[in-house]
């Protein structure tokens, strides 16, 4: 698995489904690593344009692969982005595995809070950011 912490999915107050963890972590704590047997990279030129779609909605790009998609095949396809204006209480550390960064908390996360990603990780975010751009929204506390 991909996703190393304790966590369940629900729904979201800032899109959708989000991934919650079900234990308070340490900032520093490792919550994601790519790991060949259950994420993939997926080269997005000859698939559908609906495929593609549904690959860069749940999915996300590294700059470092041009043209390809990494798809998380566990629950960490659910995390989202904090609203814009609110910090993320995951970052990519500066340790790679297998050609990605690995993610770990920026601070302190309690027990039951969603797992919000730092937009930077995803070289497409800025097009995932649509929709929080269009509707006003109240940061979880």
């Amino acid at each position: 698995m991909g996703l190393l912490i304790p966590h369940r999915v629900g729904a979201s107050r800032i899109h959708g489904q989000g991934v919650f963890s079900l234990d308070r972590l340490e900032r520093g704590t490792l919550l994601w690593r790519f790991e060949p047997a259950c994420d993939s990279a997926v080269r997005l030129s000859g698939l559908p344009l609906t495929q593609q779609q549904e690959l860069l909605h749940f999915g996300y790009t590294n700059p470092r692969r041009p043209g390809w998609v990494i798809v998380c095949g566990d629950s960490a396809r659910f995390w989202n982005f904090p609203p814009p204006g609110c910090p993320a209480n995951a970052v990519l550390s500066p340790r790679l595995a297998h050609g990605e960064h690995l993610v770990i908390a920026a601070r302190t996360i309690s027990a039951g809070e969603e797992l919000l990603i730092a937009p930077d990780s995803d070289a497409d975010y800025r097009r995932k950011l649509t929709h929080l751009l269009a509707e006003p929204l109240t940061p979880r506390s």
